[in-house]
């Protein structure tokens, strides 16, 4: 699913969340460890704050929106990407999708580690890196160099999320997308 199709999910469902922030989270549970896709599903619905009639209705397309966010992460051809609006939107709001996206997924994995949580020094410094991101200021002028930091900085966390991802999943094959 693209930004705008969660984006109209959100709005037929009357839900007042950003898609960006959305699957940050989502993101950051699944790197966090395996759990049964209802309880995934489960926990959106809570993080949504979704009625049971709203989460009857998007059920299927959160089901297929976890399968291809997995995949994606899984796959070896770092397929990732963060889900992000379009270039079309002024750079600023851009950036509060991106910290909102960043603090996101620091939330949905510190929400899915144990207690035997441990990562290489690399991911260390990237899971630090994307708490930084998170805290991201938007009060600046905007110039032609934005537009090349912005898409910099997309690069670096869609690498460093597939870096934590294989380091957290040394166990699963490249390319076997399973919903654990």
């Amino acid at each position: 699913m693209t930004f705008e199709q969660v984006q109209e999910l959100f709005f037929e469902l009357r839900v007042n969340s950003e898609p960006s922030g959305f699957h940050g989270f989502l993101c950051g549970r699944l790197c966090s460890g395996a759990m049964p896709l209802d309880q995934l599903i489960a926990l959106s619905i809570d993080w949504l704050g979704l009625s049971d009639e709203q989460a009857d209705a998007a059920e299927n397309r959160l089901r297929d929106f976890y399968q291809v966010a997995l995949h994606s992460l899984e796959n070896s051809a770092f397929l990732f990407q963060p889900l992000l609006p379009d270039d079309e939107l002024p750079l600023p709001e851009r950036l509060v999708s991106v910290g909102l996206w960043c603090s996101n997924y620091i939330s949905g994995l510190g929400e899915g580690m144990s207690s035997e949580f441990a990562v290489s020094e690399d991911a260390r410094e990237a899971l630090e890196d994307i708490a930084a991101i998170g805290q991201v200021s938007v009060d600046f002028d905007t110039d032609e160099d934005g537009e090349r930091d912005y898409a910099e900085l997309v690069e670096y966390i869609r690498i460093a999320v597939q870096l934590i991802f294989a380091d957290l999943h040394s166990d699963v094959q490249a390319d076997e997308p399973t919903i654990h």
